[in-house]
């Protein structure tokens, strides 16, 4: 049975359009059930409660509906909420596809109550040769994924790309992340971490290399178990870079290890002797979960007149229908 998002707006009439449009999407992970008054909503409660409330009307009128033990409640406002207060409100005037997407990024905390990391399966995408396009088999790694199961793509690479849907400075990243995890501050923060593109949910490169750098390896893994338990995840993909300090105890954890190579003499030495240094440190078993995987040269995007970087949906697009996607496939044929 599919989460439920209950819907009441002061304007009854945007609430229907809001939720005719959202029935009529595929692929909703949610119900919603409409309500005209508060006192109609009051009424339902009173046997059965929504997993999340998306209410167009003033706090005050909500009275004890925000109580913990009740549904979460989401409220959409006349201003364009930031910070703080993203957590709890979503822009009436931001589209309905946007509040479908902000909906569905908050569905999964609001009903999560599992156990921290409890069942998480970890795809560690590494390796010790350069311009390897391991970045591109984690993104496509990860969408592929995410027709199965919930999915979440997180890098560790420093100055990692993948272009940002606004303003650079104004987009939250994994430094935020660290910094929300390391305080025990994230529970019921994530929504305002994530970001998604055609079914990819992931959260933007760390903008200082440092952050990355303060995790060792065990911190790495405590902080994707935190995710996964926030954000209901089934899986993580981690596009792993040089950044982390020590990246075995994130391979010790993960289920498959793939390391994306290159076919000449340099790159073999380099996965043999990353494979020599595991099994010298007492990692053989991370020794044998090595999955070396060669892909076709190239990927590089065309540059453009104006010299400018690609924008996202181009970037996405060339992943999602690229022959990456091809391999990404083929290294998910024999999981169930």
């Amino acid at each position: 049975m599919k989460p439920l998002v209950g819907i009441l707006d002061h304007e009854e009439e945007y609430g229907q359009r809001l939720a005719a449009f959202i029935a009529k999407q595929p692929s909703v992970p949610f119900d919603v059930v409409l309500f005209s008054s508060m006192d109609k909503l009051r009424e339902y409660t009173k046997s059965r409660s929504p997993d999340l409330l998306l209410l167009g009307v003033s706090r005050e009128e909500t009275g004890d509906l925000g109580a913990k033990e009740g549904p979460w409640v989401i409220y959409l406002t006349e201003e364009k909420p930031s910070g703080a207060a993203a957590d709890d409100s979503i822009w009436r005037y931001g589209g309905a596809r946007e509040i479908l997407r902000q909906l569905s990024l908050r569905i999964r905390p609001a009903t999560a109550h599992g156990k921290e990391g409890a069942g998480l399966r970890i795809y560690t995408v590494y390796s010790p040769v350069t311009r390897s396009r391991k970045t591109e088999l984690s993104i496509a790694l990860a969408r592929r994924l995410s027709d199965r199961c919930r999915t979440l793509f997180v890098t560790f690479e420093e100055y990692g790309f993948i272009p940002a849907p606004g303003q650079s400075a104004t987009v939250s990243d994994l430094s935020d992340v660290i910094f929300y995890v390391g305080q025990g501050a994230i529970s019921g923060k994530l929504p305002r971490f994530l970001q998604q593109s055609e079914g990819l949910e992931l959260i933007s490169p760390a903008r200082c290399p440092q952050d990355i750098r303060t995790l060792d390896g065990s911190e790495a893994v405590s902080l994707l178990k935190t995710l996964a338990s926030e954000g209901k995840y089934d899986c993580i993909v981690v596009d792993a870079g040089q950044a982390l300090v020590d990246v075995r105890p994130l391979l010790a954890a993960s289920e498959r290890i793939l390391v994306p190579s290159r076919r000449d003499v340099i790159s073999t030495v380099r996965i043999e002797a990353f494979r020599s240094f595991l099994v010298a440190s007492g990692c053989a078993q991370e020794a044998e979960k090595l999955e070396v995987m060669y892909l076709p040269e190239g990927g590089f995007l065309p540059e453009r007149p104006d010299r400018s970087l690609p924008g996202r949906q181009e970037f996405f697009t060339r992943v999602f229908e690229g022959e990456v996607m091809e391999h990404a496939e083929r290294v998910l044929r024999d999981v169930g």
